[in-house]
């Protein structure tokens, strides 16, 4: 049995223009973490991801107040889904669609469209899905 903790213990601080965003890897695809890299990879993420053959990568994001995370957009679909606290997303850019978001809901993102988060007064902590179409790939 492999167990992987994601509590906010775990945290790290995501890189990037995203404050007050931190996170915990959770699963990555073994073929990404080649033996000989692991030791590094577990200290970078406090703690080894578990690590299995599939085309998904799944972490936890974690939103102080006040936090955001940049406009971007992927390669690849994102399930983003609400485990604590409320904030808002927008998908398809400044002028997309905006939606408040709280415990319970789920979010998808498709693959090449812009899509962002921000918190007001309250944290959010989400689980977030990355669904890659080429598992060799990652």
């Amino acid at each position: 049995m492999q167990v992987r903790r994601f509590s906010p213990d775990r945290k790290v601080k995501i890189p990037g223009n995203h404050p007050g965003l931190y996170g915990a890897m959770i699963q990555m695809n073994r073929a990404q973490i080649p033996p000989e890299q692991q030791e590094e990879v577990a200290r970078r993420f406090n703690g080894l991801p578990l690590l299995m053959e599939t085309g998904f990568q799944v972490e936890v994001m974690y939103f102080d107040p006040q936090a955001s995370m940049e406009e971007h957009a992927a390669d690849h679909p994102i399930l983003f889904l609400v485990i604590e606290g409320q904030g808002h997303v927008r998908i398809g850019g400044p002028d997309g669609e905006t939606c408040e978001v709280q415990v319970g809901d789920a979010v998808l993102w498709p693959a090449h469209t812009d899509h962002t988060v921000w918190t007001g007064d309250q944290e959010l902590h989400a689980i977030v899905i990355n669904a890659f179409q080429d598992q060799a790939s990652r």
